[in-house]
């Protein structure tokens, strides 16, 4: 459940949420559990590595096969450089090279189910140009992208290891159904996000610039569009058109820019509302306005806020109980509770001192399907007189 830089800011202003970054949804909360939550959630330290450094993503296989990138020491321009990976068989976490050459910064994991585990990165000099590199873990060893979706990878979503939807970067839907990618056409061209929640129950979403509400008096460029795939077609559900006041600005669109979706009554989409160009008369633009709304498994209605602390959080990630882990280490319970995770100090050891400060930042939280594991990945800044020190740290999840 990435997010580009404009999501991330929509949402910080919209009220929905749920898990590690809260949330809840407009009148409704999740589906509950089979089983109720327990309380007091905490992470616990798994793995803290010896050399400081930072965990920038992971992913997972199996689990007994995960991966993380991270890097250590600083370059010249301050910044985290010497990249490697670090691989868990099950017993135990070990060092790895990195099959690729690039800037471990702007490096990515993404579990593709059966279909392996794709890194990517970005070589970050300017004779380079940003050309992204791959590798591809098949299981047994990493080799060259051959059949994957090409290309940057905007979301993924394992339904099941037979079962991964992939948004690339230029717009395209991809299907693994196990043995083949194939490129599915969708009722609107312009799709920027997708998330499912069952096989029968994928969504994504984007803008249309055909149909209701598109031109007119107004000179709507586009509108929102939600499509949901029911396990045998996709199809394009009905959502509230936008319209500014007379006067209207110049080039109107509208359109969403992110979905999460927690079970089959409970998906919740944000999106923005703007114009492109400017109007120099006397009368003043309207400002752009985001929006949210909350599909209850028949119809989209007005959003609102998650429950308690959790109200203008940002989700994160599901938690694989039709809740989410929220953005400022928060989670959002399928029953609507918002609670603060607990996060332990760093062993006295290695350069940490006992009076220091120390701060946990999770890259990328991730459950371990097959499992009730969730598992972190990030760096614990470590506040205290002399050099700073910074540890890269695997973290588990304490029910």
């Amino acid at each position: 459940m990435r997010r580009s830089a404009a999501a991330v800011a929509v949402l910080a202003v919209v009220a929905a949420g749920c898990g590690a970054q809260e949330r809840d949804g407009g009148g409704g909360k999740p589906d509950a559990p089979d089983k109720p939550r327990a309380a007091g959630l905490s992470w616990a330290y798994e793995r803290i590595d010896e050399v400081d450094g930072e965990l920038i993503d992971g992913a997972v296989m199996a689990p007994d096969d995960i991966w993380a990138v991270g890097s250590d020491g600083a370059g010249t321009d301050g910044r985290f450089a010497r990249g490697h990976l670090l691989h868990f068989d099950g017993e135990k976490w070990s060092r790895k090279p990195m099959p690729v050459e690039g800037d471990p910064a702007l490096s990515r994991l993404e579990s593709l189910g059966s279909a392996g585990i794709r890194l990517s990165t970005v070589e970050g000099t300017s004779s380079a140009r940003g050309k992204p590199r791959h590798a591809l873990w098949d299981g047994t060893r990493w080799g060259p992208v051959k059949n994957a979706p090409a290309g940057p990878l905007t979301h993924v979503e394992v339904i099941a290891p037979d079962d991964v939807w992939v948004l690339q970067g230029d717009g395209k839907v991809t299907h693994w159904d196990g043995r083949r990618w194939t490129v599915t056409p969708m009722p609107a061209k312009r799709i920027v996000a997708l998330a499912g929640s069952a096989p029968d129950d994928v969504w994504a979403v984007g803008s249309r610039t055909t149909g209701p509400g598109i031109g007119g008096a107004g000179g709507q460029v586009s509108q929102p569009a939600a499509m949901r795939y029911d396990g045998e077609k996709w199809t394009l559900t009905k959502t509230p058109t936008m319209r500014f006041p007379a006067p209207v600005p110049p080039e109107p669109f509208a359109g969403f820019t992110e979905i999460d979706v927690a079970s089959k009554t409970y998906a919740l989409a944000v999106g923005q509302h703007s114009f492109k160009g400017y109007d120099a008369e006397e009368n003043p633009d309207p400002r752009p306005s985001s929006f949210a709304l909350r599909w209850n498994g028949s119809r989209w209605t007005e959003a609102e806020p998650f429950p308690g602390a959790c109200a203008y959080r940002r989700p994160v990630t599901r938690d694989g109980d039709g809740g989410f882990f929220m953005d400022g280490n928060w989670h959002l319970a399928a029953d609507g509770a918002c609670t603060k995770i607990g996060k332990p100090r760093l062993p006295a050891t290695g350069g940490v001192r006992p009076e220091s400060e120390q701060q946990l930042w999770l890259k990328r939280i991730v459950p371990v399907p097959g499992t009730d594991k969730v598992i972190g990945f990030g760096t614990v800044d470590v506040l205290q007189s002399g050099p700073p020190a910074s540890k890269a740290v695997v973290v588990t999840l304490k029910r």
